[in-house]
């Protein structure tokens, strides 16, 4: 049998089965084969001989669409994604209005623009979307949600709606999900807003610098939104997805703090079966060498925090890693001062390779654990698995063959991003993707984006 593709010669490297040297083979889109390394063939042939194979990683945490048009990032964004061997992106989508109603106009703007497959997970603002829950995961294929605490007391004034996002709307949402006939998954973006909002202007309302105000650095942000404001909010939304037998489907978005994490570890001690995940940019980067450039919420902090996550991937604490990703130009971005810069920057590209180079690289984690956090814990997270996040006969053809040792500088020439800066510019990183297969078809190859526009789709849950 000759298949439509054969990456040959490469180390394996999956979670389920280890290391081991094999060829991998695609047909339709799937993976057709595992065989010893020289006995099967292909119309078309990638040579891994001293790469490794890794299933496609995963980004579950992007927000596409949210300074530009989604079309607009789903054909930009997604050529990026393919530099940095991710395969698939989760989209953390919110809109005020009926998802019912108007989610045909955003399938209509991704279908036709992404290199590969998206899912979203819909941010709910209103107990009007907590009542369509049933109509997004029977009809439009949506299993993931969130439940954004930053916006409590705001979200009226921000979005429109007739909700505060109180407990009580979360305690409603929270039902609803356990309701459901299928798994979903509540991402909560943890912040206790009275203690931020106390210290510092409210960010998701709008409002003006004073002509006199003096420059505020990062740390105006490190102390508005302190680590502890965030270790409390998760400890107590994950206490109330257990009041409805939901808190295994409770995961944590983007831990940035040590005190969060050591804390998310007691509660998995206990027995909570709850999922943590952090960003690249808080096990990569400090506050004291953010600037502008590097505004987001919750901010980066400090080196300890940062070797304390580390920690907590390495022992399991946290499972899985995405990146907060928006695409926005430095021109945006950039304001008066750190705080009146732009939230958010892109980072998907060099998600995977920060995590080899940084983890792997350095000694911090294994080979094996990079991938389950960057692919197949996610995988399971966001119900996708096993048609993602492994390489198994069956499983969707998604694979990045990777070279651990080569080495390259930061640009947003080499990203490929519509974003002219990189938070990570100038940054020597070791360990990138020679080639990237979404669904058995090479999408990147040496530098150059060789896939096609619409070869991605949307991924309808469960699977």
């Amino acid at each position: 049998m000759t298949h439509d593709l054969v990456v040959r010669n490469g180390t394996v490297v999956t979670p389920e089965h280890g290391t081991f040297e094999a060829d991998v083979a695609a047909t339709d889109g799937l993976i057709s084969a595992i065989a010893s390394p020289g006995s099967v063939e292909g119309d078309r042939e990638i040579d891994a001989d001293g790469k490794h194979v890794l299933p496609g990683a995963i980004d579950p945490h992007t927000h596409h669409g949210i300074y530009r048009t989604l079309a607009e990032d789903a054909e930009s964004e997604s050529q990026s994604d393919l530099v940095g061997g991710v395969t698939t992106i989760g989209n953390y989508f919110r809109r005020p209005g009926s998802y019912e109603e108007i989610m045909g106009e955003y399938f209509e703007q991704a279908e036709p623009n992404y290199y590969h497959d998206y899912f979203f997970s819909l941010g709910l603002l209103s107990f009007e979307h907590v009542e369509e829950i049933p109509y997004i995961v029977d009809e439009l294929g949506i299993t993931t949600f969130k439940w954004y605490m930053n916006y409590k007391y705001s979200a009226a004034e921000k979005f429109g709606v007739d909700c505060e996002m109180r407990d009580d709307f979360g305690d409603a949402f929270i039902q609803a999900l356990a309701d459901q006939d299928v798994p979903t998954t509540l991402g909560y973006h943890s912040e206790n807003v009275e203690i931020t909002n106390s210290l510092g202007d409210n960010p998701y309302l709008e409002t003006e610098l004073d002509d006199d105000q003096e420059y505020r650095d990062y740390d105006a942000l490190v102390e508005q939104f302190p680590g502890y404001a965030e270790a409390q909010s998760m400890i107590s939304g994950a206490a109330l997805a257990r009041q409805h037998d939901y808190g295994e489907n409770f995961y944590a978005v983007h831990v940035s703090s040590g005190q969060t994490a050591d804390e998310l570890a007691t509660l998995k001690d206990a027995g909570w079966g709850l999922t943590g995940e952090t960003c690249t940019h808080y096990l990569t980067l400090t506050s004291e060498e953010a600037d502008e450039r590097h505004n987001v919420n919750p901010p980066v902090r400090s080196a300890e925090d940062r070797e304390t996550l580390w920690e907590r991937v390495a022992d399991g604490t946290i499972s899985c890693i995405g990146t907060d990703h928006c695409c926005n130009m430095a021109e945006e971005k950039i304001g008066q001062d750190v705080p009146d810069s732009l939230p958010g920057f892109p980072s998907t590209a060099t998600m995977l390779p920060l995590i080899l180079s940084e983890g792997v690289n350095e000694g911090r984690i294994s080979l094996e654990r990079a991938v389950e956090v960057t692919s197949t814990n996610t995988a399971k997270a966001f119900n996708l698995y096993p048609k993602k996040g492994t390489v198994r006969v069956g499983s969707d053809a998604d694979l990045a063959v990777v070279d651990l040792d080569e080495k390259r500088e930061v640009t947003p020439e080499l990203l490929k991003s519509a974003a002219d800066y990189s938070p990570y510019d100038g940054r020597e990183v070791t360990g990138w993707p020679t080639h990237t297969v979404v669904k058995g078809q090479v999408a990147y190859e040496h530098g150059e984006i060789v896939g096609d526009a619409g070869h991605g789709t949307h991924i309808d849950r469960p699977i």
